[in-house]
């Protein structure tokens, strides 16, 4: 079954900032994330969550038009009964998507869909405009992380939340499976299955988080953010403006890469041209399935190179 979706725009780094600071949010575009997330759900005390709506709501209307930034809301969980409220207060232009916490399955997928598409004409917008970014954090959505990233055609990002360092990690996901972390391979299984159903489900950029790293500690906020891209995530979630920089660079693509690349290419082009399709580049036998991706990625870098 193949889902038609909108165009997914490549996002390497996103930073999360409380939804109940409004200076922090209009300052924060200047720290060169390529996505914002204005937290409504863990970062916000209980007793201001349904106040923070507005105040998230005027920093999307006094941003959008002048930044390139794309921003997103993090919105509470739909268990707790403010999902709804929530998208219903920050919905209109500006608004790029909603990162949906704590996704079980399907049927919330679908829920927000319903809800975004009524709040997207009430606000004269294309319908399926706003993206939604599922958040899997559980036993129960990582089981079902496919279904989930195939309930709607909105889901254009998925994000598995592992939330885990060192064998004290208390983070929703290890609450949940049990696991205690301590060589890395226990939560092997949690990523890769995450991000083999969200590119099989045509979901082009699965991210992580880097949330669960030391903010101070650089060297392991890389060595997270590089663990998650040998898995095949393209993106993460940040805590702190001193990761994306790390972040983009990770997820991003070197200049050594985008040489290898468009040598490549240009190898198998010509190589073409001579009625040939295998040949040798810089000692290794390369053919189109190596061209093709070597091309996919050259115009992932193009849009990297674009957002700064």
């Amino acid at each position: 079954m193949n889902l038609e979706r909108p165009f997914q725009p490549s996002i390497r780094s996103l930073l999360y900032v409380p939804g109940n600071k409004l200076d922090w949010m209009l300052k924060s575009a200047k720290y060169g994330a390529d996505a914002l997330i204005f937290d409504l759900e863990d970062s916000v005390p209980d007793d201001q969550k349904v106040a923070s709506r507005a105040i998230v709501r005027k920093a999307i209307e006094e941003m959008h038009q002048t930044t390139r930034t794309r921003l997103f809301v993090r919105i509470n969980s739909v268990s707790t009964g403010l999902a709804e409220g929530d998208i219903e207060a920050i919905a209109g232009p500006g608004l790029f998507g909603i990162q949906a916490s704590k996704i079980e399955g399907a049927e919330a997928v679908r829920h927000l869909d319903t809800v975004l598409t009524r709040c997207e004409t009430k606000a004269k917008l294309p319908a399926g405009q706003i993206f939604l970014m599922p958040l899997i954090e559980d036993a129960t959505g990582v089981r079902e992380a496919y279904e989930i990233a195939m309930a709607a055609a909105r889901v254009a990002y998925l994000q598995c939340g592992v939330g885990a360092t060192g064998p004290l990690a208390m983070g929703d996901m290890a609450r949940s499976v049990g696991f205690r972390e301590v060589t890395g391979h226990e939560t092997a299984y949690l990523l890769g299955k995450v991000v083999l159903d969200a590119r099989a489900a045509g979901i082009a950029n699965p991210c992580t988080g880097l949330t669960s790293a030391p903010i101070k500690d650089l060297e392991a906020v890389r060595a997270l953010a590089q663990r998650g891209r040998n898995f095949g995530y393209l993106g993460a979630n940040l805590i702190h403006p001193s990761h994306v920089p790390i972040a983009n660079e990770v997820f991003g693509a070197s200049q050594e890469e985008i040489d290898h690349w468009t040598g490549l290419v240009a190898a198998v082009e010509e190589a073409q041209k001579k009625g040939t399709a295998a040949i040798v580049y810089k000692g290794k036998m390369v053919d189109i399935a190596h061209y093709t991706y070597a091309r996919e990625m050259l115009k992932r870098a193009t849009e990297y190179i674009r957002q700064g």
